[in-house]
């Protein structure tokens, strides 16, 4: 069975010319909703900004569909948050906030457009310029509409009906209230107003406000007018006469169930259309369409005036709808009413679909809504917490189950049963316990069939570990080790549950290890050692006031090499206008990279004061690239915000990767690659990966240790600074950089001693500092 749930990443590699048009970078996820509806989350970034575009597609040809308008219960004249119109309706499954609308006085308000309302009339259409959708038989039209009422005394006396159910400050046209108006109590009537109670189309109470509101008849209507501007009610109406209302529309409405109002039409038959009422500029957006016969509903939300999304204007909105499949569109109110709610088969509790930008109260919103009851369970939706796990380690199975219309079911499910059809290990508890290694397929069965499957990939020749640098503790308290991952040859990272593993080795007096958790014995400084497959990995513990010890990785990785011979290229982290140690480390550190091939400093800023003639050092604080031989050597500069806030790195680093013929790519940062958007961070990565496909690239940042990470392809390098911890020995000993070893197209690299001891350390190749 294929997965109700699926995400797939995929990457626009674009030229530049056009980035104002196109996306960088887009991720795609999609969702079914329940049977005949599902969601689609598009995020596409184009390095200035970001847009999130969620996408609700019903099929109302599945018969247990339909499409309803939400309105408050304490009358058409009120307003609430689509979340909670929404949860006042066990029936809906997905919603967005729809019309235009103005308030008037204290809670009144009104819609700029036509309500209908289970075949309801409940407000009036109010401005020409502006569409409306009326659904009827299961085909939702969207199309430009106009509304006009007339109200005929016996005496064939007539006048134009303004509004309905719309409080104004003006009373020169006759006004019609409803029961739906603000729970069966008129607007205030300022003193003069005349007004007349309808019963069955007949005149049941006649008089002149003296200023205050009065009640409206349950199965009936008010009329009121000023007939000191306009007299009609006074002089044409007595109780007992009957009263004739003529509604003309220019669309039928006499069958509609539901009937709402929007902004301007953004699709016509496939085509965009001239946009009627505009509001202009880049904001949160809120759209419907439908597919040509208007069977198929799209319910649109694009967010914005947020950092993870700019928001659109109306054009480009249509554009999006275009994309999107709609053949025929309308725009609904947006900024910060827009919102997009629904219930799925992992939330069944209504939720928030978007990110809206105020959660604002809404005069009505348009809900997809299903008869279906909840039956028993017919199948489950199966996925794992971690699709690599290590060889002896194990990995939880989740089960999402589901009813034959992919709702959440009702009652006790069956027992389900697991099969390794492919691979070793086994599967205990709906946790998978893997051995072997390779691609593991995990099948489950229920009630004798197969519904799903789960693919996993055993990793067993381990090439590095990736796991806290330091921890501190107090005496006699614990803490937990936190997140510790192995990753294969090429990359492929698989959490550790169980840390025995890894052969930790400590002193067993000064801490405890259970499990991840550490726990201090007494105070001083140490470390926990890991070691498998030739890697090792070091987590230095703290307790007290006691330095953080030294502490370094080894990556067994076939570019890891000590070798000499070729071209060389060094890369230095350093923090130079700390203390003078610091500058000092600096200054001879610049004399000695002279003369040794290209080099580089991160981390710090370029003092040029400081640093010998004719040498001109990459650093990592803009964009730079350059070419040696086989390698290509580019920087980038990190705001907190990552690279962002300067959108025009992300084309130059596009254009950097696909360019040249080097084989190999470095990458320089100043700082670790975190960024404050996930978006960022998935393009950043997808980007540099798709890269590595066919290149060596490495990911050079300033951190707290020397160590390297392998990560789909990737090697990610952290270069520890030279941080003064008052040892100037210690200090000094235990600084390294970053050395390449560049020989026509191979590459390797390694960490070297900055300053040896002894001078003759052939293979630090070291100095001794003076």
């Amino acid at each position: 069975m294929k997965k109700v749930l699926c995400a797939f990443f995929m990457l626009m590699l674009i030229s530049f010319s056009a980035f104002a048009a196109q996306p960088i970078y887009t991720t795609t996820t999609k969702e079914t909703v329940t049977g005949g509806v599902s969601r689609i989350n598009i995020e596409k970034f184009y390095g200035e900004y970001s847009l999130n575009i969620n996408i609700i597609t019903a099929d109302l040809k599945n018969g247990h569909l339909s499409l309803e308008l939400l309105k408050s219960s304490k009358g058409c004249d009120k307003v609430d948050t689509v979340m909670n119109l929404a949860k006042s309706d066990s029936t809906v499954v997905a919603a967005t906030n729809a019309d235009f609308f103005s308030a008037y006085k204290g809670d009144q308000n009104f819609s700029l457009g036509l309500e209908i309302k289970d075949g309801e009339l409940l407000q009036s259409h109010i401005n020409s310029n502006m569409a409306a959708g009326l659904f009827e038989d299961g085909a939702l039209l969207l199309s430009s509409f106009q509304f006009s009422g007339t109200v005929t005394a016996p005496n064939g006396s007539a006048s134009a009906l303004a509004h309905i159910n719309k409080p104004t400050d003006y009373y020169g046209a006759v006004l019609m209230y409803t029961p739906e108006f603000n729970g069966g109590i008129s607007p205030f009537l300022p003193s003069g107003i005349t007004a007349v109670t309808v019963v069955n189309d007949t005149v049941t109470a006649k008089g002149v406000s003296l200023g205050g509101t009065i009640p409206i008849p349950e199965n009936g209507y008010i009329l009121v007018i000023d007939d000191n501007m306009t007299p009609f009610l006074e002089y044409n109406f007595n109780i007992g006469d009957p009263v004739k209302v003529d509604i003309s529309t220019t669309l039928p409405i006499e069958s509609t169930q539901t009937a709402f109002g929007g902004g301007t039409l953004l699709l016509k038959d496939g085509k965009k259309t001239p946009i009627t009422h505009n509001v202009s500029g880049n904001h949160p957006r809120t759209a419907i369409g439908t597919n040509d016969d208007g069977t198929v509903i799209y319910l649109l939300t694009v967010d914005g005036r947020q950092t993870v999304s700019r928001g659109v204007s109306l054009d480009t909105l249509a554009d999006i709808c275009l994309e999107a499949g709609m053949v025929h569109a309308m725009n609904f109110d947006g900024g910060g009413s827009t919102a997009m709610v629904a219930k799925t088969l992992s939330n069944e509790s209504v939720h928030y679909i978007n990110s809206p930008s105020e959660k604002r109260k809404v005069i009505n919103a348009v809900a997809i809504t299903s008869d279906l009851k909840p039956e028993e369970t017919a199948g489950y939706i199966a996925s794992a917490s971690s699709a690599y796990v290590l060889s002896g380690d194990s990995v939880k199975l989740n089960l999402t189950p589901y009813d034959k219309n992919y709702n959440k079911p009702s009652g006790t499910p069956h027992s389900h049963k697991w099969v390794v059809s492919e691979g070793q290990g086994y599967v205990k508890d709906d946790t998978y316990y893997a051995a072997g290694s390779g691609k593991t397929v995990l099948d489950l069965y229920y009630n004798g069939q197969k519904t799903d499957s789960v693919t996993l990939n055993v990793i067993s020749e381990v090439c590095g570990i990736n796991a806290p640098s330091h921890i501190s503790i107090e005496k006699g308290a614990s803490k937990d080790l936190g997140s510790v991952f192995v990753f294969d040859k090429c990359g492929n990272t698989a959490p550790v549950n169980n840390i025995n593993l890894l052969n930790p080795e400590y002193n067993k007096s000064f801490i405890s290890l259970s499990g991840k958790t550490v726990k201090a014995l007494s105070e001083g400084s140490g470390s926990i050692n890991f070691y498998i497959g030739g890697a090792v990995k070091s987590v230095g513990v703290t307790c007290g006031s006691f330095d953080a010890p030294v502490v370094s990785a080894k990556t067994n990785d076939a570019l890891y090499s000590t070798a000499t011979g070729g071209f060389s290229f060094n890369v230095l982290a350093s923090t130079p206008s700390e203390t003078l140690l610091d500058r000092l480390i600096y200054k001879h550190s610049a004399e000695r990279f002279r003369n040794a091939g290209a080099c580089a400093i991160i981390g710090g800023e370029y003092i040029e004061e400081h640093t010998p003639y004719g040498l001109n050092p990459i650093t990592a604080k803009s964009f730079k690239e350059s070419n040696y031989q086989s390698v290509k050597v580019i920087s980038l500069a990190l705001t907190d915000t990552g690279v962002l806030s300067r959108g025009k790195q992300w084309a130059q680093l596009d254009t950097a990767l696909k360019g040249g013929v080097q084989k190999n790519v470095i990458i320089l940062l100043d700082k670790k690659p975190g960024f404050t958007m996930s978006l960022d961070s998935k393009a950043f990565e997808d980007i540099i990966q798709n890269a590595a496909k066919t290149k060596n690239v490495f990911v050079v940042y300033c951190g707290d240790e020397n160590s390297a990470v392998v990560r789909n392809g990737v090697r990610y390098i952290s270069v520890s600074d030279s941080k003064d911890g008052g040892d100037v020995k210690s200090t000094v000993e235990n600084m390294k950089y970053l050395s390449f070893n560049i020989t026509q197209d191979n590459i390797t690299y390694c960490f070297r001693n900055l300053y040896t001891a002894e001078s003759s350390d052939a293979e630090n190749g070291g100095i001794v500092l003076e």
